[in-house]
């Protein structure tokens, strides 16, 4: 993300490889710039960078768009009901059920 962004110091000179795409460089491709991308390594400019990114990419992108809501659903079901239950039977047991659940 700091990269994206021009922030990191991870490239002398805020030079970034030909793989990293910067939001100078998006912002350069949409008023008609060239975005400094290298012509020997992507002759076809930004399209063919996203596509490289795209291909490189695609499976982390799948995995990550379908396993994340997943997982939040499970932790969700996982966490809620063991603690929730428990907590509002201690409450009753101490004969606040009536004023106080959680």
């Amino acid at each position: 993300m700091m990269t994206f962004l021009g922030i990191s110091d991870k490239f002398p000179g805020g030079q970034n490889n030909s793989h990293e795409l910067t939001l100078k460089e998006l912002i350069d491709v949409a008023i008609g710039g060239t975005g400094n991308i290298h012509s020997g390594s992507f002759p076809g400019g930004l399209p063919e960078v996203l596509k490289s990114n795209l291909k490189n990419n695609w499976m982390s992108m799948a995995t990550a768009a379908v396993a994340i809501p997943i997982g939040f659903k499970i932790g969700t079901k996982l966490l809620r009901k063991p603690v929730i239950t428990p907590a509002n039977r201690l409450i009753k047991m101490a004969g606040l059920g009536n004023e106080v659940k959680v």
